[in-house]
């Protein structure tokens, strides 16, 4: 029996157990400690409750941002290719009959599809949420309040996603999947300057601004005597504020407020994180000026210390004669251990569903051999430990979505005023108000 098959053997084991336990709370089998790394939490057995019968109706329909063109040619590429929705689509049709149809359409192209199809009443049970799609979805009745056939508290499901895309307290989407950002650093330079390296911090319980500052600080430098720094301890694109708010325990616009939708940039904690992104920009300067991507070639150059990427991604996207390694964000003074920024989605059930029950069971479906397949491969490359850290980071994401107008102009008014020393009431100011006006054209469209 070849692994492909053994895998897929596993997995209609694993769904079949997991359709037993009848929605019964998932028991956490990791836990952060004080050093930053994950150690082992006992739990015991849980009975279950007889199988749950077949699905009344195993029949789906699903709007996707792959084709089955450009999945079908993956796969010839890398037999052992994942799609969340393509892989899923296999296996449950296997396992409860029936026939999943995806609709394939290009990933700008997944909203104005699904309004389209809700708007003529046609039948979609699955959509995705991703960053642009809401806060249209939620607010414009776009899809269902997915707390109607899920259990969102059993252990499964990421709170952070849950959070994400909620609109007015009201959770539209589902997920199990997330990418932290993560500090990515040239372990080389570190070692070759004495410096310790973020990581070091980090399982000492103390990577915070303060030693981020210090050992960025320690790595910059003016190398050709110009006076003009030429080797930086951190640089990454222009939204590098977004994750340290991220850090410092808040994402960048509240969509759950009393007050309505709106911005975060007068907050307390918004303000420590202006203040001291701006000094490293200005005062300091071990940031280095952000110039589109130009970061990534000072870094494989060996003239920037420290940057960002999601997930493991920088030892491939970073490729070099250095050594990489990576380390979480640093925890921001009012920020919490593993507070931190990244990348998540996850499913929408539209308000035309004929089978959300269904749906619901796909969705589960799909992350769990997402999760089995990324963690095996992971794993593999990385270790066990380090892999249960980035998850552990994970879950602790903070994420806005930006489907609104005027963000990208509320965007370069704080890049300005952090980089050309404006008060930051001021651009903060004027940030928010771009957002409560990107609001008002969204929501009235």
């Amino acid at each position: 029996m070849n692994k492909r098959i053994l895998s897929l053997l596993l997995a209609i084991c694993m769904v079949a157990a997991l359709l037993t336990a009848c929605g019964e709370k998932t028991p956490e089998t990791t836990k952060p400690n004080a050093g930053g790394d994950t150690t082992p939490v006992e739990t015991q057995p849980k009975e279950t409750e007889p199988a749950a019968p077949s699905l009344e109706n195993p029949n789906l329909t699903i709007v996707w941002h792959t084709t089955e063109e450009a999945w079908l040619a993956n796969k010839a590429d890398n037999p052992n290719a994942f799609d969340l929705v393509w892989s899923t689509k296999e296996l449950f049709e296997q396992t409860y009959g029936g026939t999943v149809n995806v609709i394939g359409v290009g990933w700008g192209e997944q909203q104005s599809t699904i309004i389209s199809m809700v708007n003529s009443g046609e039948v979609c049970d699955l959509g995705q949420a991703h960053d642009q799609n809401f806060p249209i979805y939620g607010a414009k009745n776009i899809v269902q309040d997915v707390s109607q056939f899920v259990d969102l508290n059993d252990g499964f499901w990421y709170d952070s996603c849950t959070n994400a895309f909620s609109f007015g307290g009201v959770p539209y989407a589902m997920g199990a999947e997330a990418t932290p950002v993560v500090i990515s650093y040239n372990k080389t330079l570190f070692e070759q300057n004495g410096v310790k390296t973020p990581m070091e911090y980090f399982q000492e319980g103390n990577w915070t601004w303060d030693t981020f500052r210090d050992v960025a600080l320690e790595m910059t430098g003016d190398t050709d005597g110009d006076g003009v720094n030429d080797v930086y301890g951190f640089g990454w694109w222009d939204s590098f504020y977004v994750q340290m708010l991220n850090a410092n325990g808040i994402a960048t616009i509240d969509y759950n407020g009393a007050n309505g939708v709106t911005s975060n940039y007068q907050t307390a904690q918004a303000t420590e994180t202006f203040e001291f992104l701006q000094n490293g920009y200005t005062t300091d300067k071990f940031i280095m000026f952000p110039d589109g991507d130009s970061f990534i070639s000072a870094f494989k150059g060996g003239t920037l210390a420290m940057t960002c990427e999601y997930g493991f991604n920088a030892i491939t996207a970073y490729a070099c004669d250095y050594e990489i390694e990576w380390a979480p964000l640093p925890t921001g003074p009012s920020g919490q251990m593993y507070d931190c920024g990244g990348a998540l989605n996850g499913f929408v059930i539209p308000v035309t569903a004929a089978n959300p029950e269904g749906a619901a069971v796909f969705a589960r479906m799909a992350y769990e051999l997402k999760q089995e397949n990324d963690n095996n491969n992971l794993v593999e490359l990385y270790g066990q430990e380090q892999v249960d850290l980035m998850n552990t980071l994970a879950a602790h994401i903070h994420f806005s979505p930006i489907g609104i107008e005027k963000y990208w102009d509320a965007n370069w008014t704080i890049f300005s005023g952090l980089t050309d020393g404006t008060p930051v009431s001021t651009f903060a100011q004027t940030a928010s108000e771009q957002i409560a006006e990107g609001v008002a054209i969204t929501l009235e469209q």
